[in-house]
């Protein structure tokens, strides 16, 4: 890393970072939420898939039970893809004014 000297930032930008350093904690839980639960939906839909494509070996009761588990697979990948929509990219841009007020009324709980 190189080295920065604070004196030559200015006042926005060290408030972005002071910001972003509040942020980060929540950004990272985001992406773990997303990768811990994403990657085993992506299998059980998969292999739904693949038993789909193999559905004359099935009874109907079988590929109903089928149907609902990649339903259910489905609906909780859109609901966690939903939620990390919401997370804060480094490129976005964000309104500090009201995230400064968040990040003050933190700081004065402390």
């Amino acid at each position: 890393f190189m080295s920065i000297n604070v004196n030559e930032i200015s006042e926005d930008l060290k408030r972005e970072l002071e910001i972003f350093q509040v942020l980060k904690p929540y950004i990272g839980h985001c992406l773990t939420l997303n990768h811990d639960l994403n990657n085993p939906l992506a299998g059980i839909i998969g292999y739904c898939e693949f038993l789909q494509e193999e559905a004359e070996c099935l009874t109907e009761e079988q590929k109903g039970y089928l149907r609902q588990i990649a339903t259910c697979a489905e609906r909780m990948h859109k609901l966690i893809e939903d939620l990390c929509i919401e997370k804060i990219s480094l490129d976005e841009k964000i309104d500090l004014k009201s995230v400064e007020e968040s990040y003050q009324k933190i700081k004065k709980s402390d």
